[in-house]
């Protein structure tokens, strides 16, 4: 038994691949980043909403979680050579509430859960924000993490970064840095097959906690971070803070949700399946524009 989505995402995912090895000249990426969510059948979602994943015991669920790491790989292995493949975790990659068990998981299959690079000139942090949703699985590698983020920060801004950009899977909020989930009022539909009829996901549960969240916000405030680039909701949204980073969340490469959170914070985007292309400039400044990857013809 297999995800209904999965199908679509592999599909999608040679679309994006295709597409992006067709960019050519000032266009062509110097690298790709996949904001988490590479697989779907973590064993720790002992409550999933996913009426295929209820039914599956432990072996099954790990069986299924090797095989779409193979599925992930074939596909992604033919982006040309000269294009870097960035792979971030979700919690459907090490679980709503990570262990190190889960982490290692990961790790073992794709590389290391956060790190950092340079690219002409503007520096890069990559995130296994999934530990700020819930760090009370692995508090240890929480802290880790946490202490590791403002070393990189501050050897960002000491070294003269033209920009430095944060890349996680989770978005650091949806409005404002401030917000609480009982702020967030919003909801999402849940597709064909992830509960009951009518079921609903609060957009409140997509985003991190608070407490957790100003971590982040006081080291980033503090050492200039130009922007914030995440996935999760499914959807997609252009926020920023009261200091004016943006919190850049992208639409995935499987199952579009809507909810008015993001028919208010698209920036006037379409919502649906895609990927996002930004362009980084010598001065300071950047655009970044979203390129929907479904068409007429294609059809689940």
């Amino acid at each position: 038994m297999d995800n209904p989505s999965w199908g679509k995402e592999i599909e999608l995912s040679r679309r994006a691949v295709a597409k992006i090895n067709a960019m050519e000249g000032d266009e062509r990426p110097l690298f790709v980043c996949v904001c988490g969510d590479l697989v779907d059948t973590e064993s720790s979602f002992s409550r999933a909403l996913a009426s295929w994943k209820k039914v599956m015991s432990g072996w099954e669920r790990n069986l299924i979680f090797e095989q779409q790491v193979k599925d992930f790989k074939r596909i992604w292995a033919s982006l040309d050579p000269d294009i870097a493949l960035v792979c971030l975790c979700g919690n459907h990659d090490v679980g709503n509430r990570p262990t190190k068990q889960s982490i290692q998981r990961w790790t073992s299959s794709f590389g290391d859960d956060f790190f950092a690079f340079w690219c002409n000139g503007s520096f890069n942090i990559s995130l296994n924000n999934c530990l700020f949703s819930d760090p009370s699985g692995a508090p240890d590698l929480f802290r880790e993490q946490l202490i590791w983020l403002e070393e990189k920060l501050v050897y960002a801004k000491a070294n003269d970064a033209t920009h430095i950009f944060v890349y996680g899977h989770y978005p650091w909020f949806l409005k404002h840095e401030n917000e609480t989930d009982d702020e967030i009022k919003t909801f999402s539909n849940a597709p064909d097959g992830w509960g009951p009829s009518g079921t609903r996901f609060p957009d409140g549960y997509f985003t991190i906690p608070k407490e957790e969240r100003q971590l982040a916000m006081i080291l980033f405030r503090r050492y200039g971070v130009t922007a914030c680039f995440s996935g999760h909701f499914h959807q997609n949204v252009i926020a920023q803070t009261s200091w004016g980073m943006p919190m850049i969340v992208t639409g995935p490469l499987s199952m579009p949700l809507q909810s008015e959170m993001s028919d208010e914070l698209s920036g006037g985007e379409p919502n649906g399946c895609g990927m996002r292309i930004v362009d980084v400039g010598d001065s300071g400044h950047f655009d970044h524009t979203f390129v929907p990857l479904e068409d007429e013809e294609f059809k689940f």
